[in-house]
């Protein structure tokens, strides 16, 4: 969760003088203000995107022993299988606080669509604009 709302309001901190008034920064500052943005957005995709990679490992370990003639091995090796079988059945994304939060690309634009959500919001709020 601390990840996800950091991120959120990093974004949403970093993208506000972009939207709002570019025309007061420097180049140094502009410049300053979205390379922060992209590496924000950078960093938090590729911390989904693996999560969705995770994820997609388990179903290729899952389809792999489907596709295995296991039935014809020891009785040894078919106990291994299945469970490792039970293990890869379940989801693998990373989870944050607990599994209160889950990491996929779905919540990565969730989290986009929030700190835009809340950049419109303060720029309706600004005077003179």
């Amino acid at each position: 969760m601390s990840l996800v709302l950091a991120t959120c309001v990093s974004l949403a901190l970093s993208l506000y003088p972009l939207v709002v008034d570019s025309t007061r920064l420097t180049p140094l500052r502009y410049f300053r203000f979205v390379g922060i943005f992209f590496g924000l957005m950078s960093e938090f995709f590729i911390t989904c995107n693996s999560s969705e990679q995770a994820d997609n490992c388990y179903a290729m370990v899952r389809n792999a022993i489907h596709k295995s003639s296991w039935a014809m091995c020891t009785n040894q090796t078919r106990r291994y299988l299945c469970i490792l079988l039970r293990r890869v059945q379940r989801a693998n994304h990373l989870r944050v606080n607990g599994g209160v939060v889950v990491l996929s690309r779905p919540s990565y634009i969730e989290v986009v669509k929030v700190a835009y959500t809340f950049v419109n919001f303060m720029r309706s709020k600004t005077p003179g604009k």
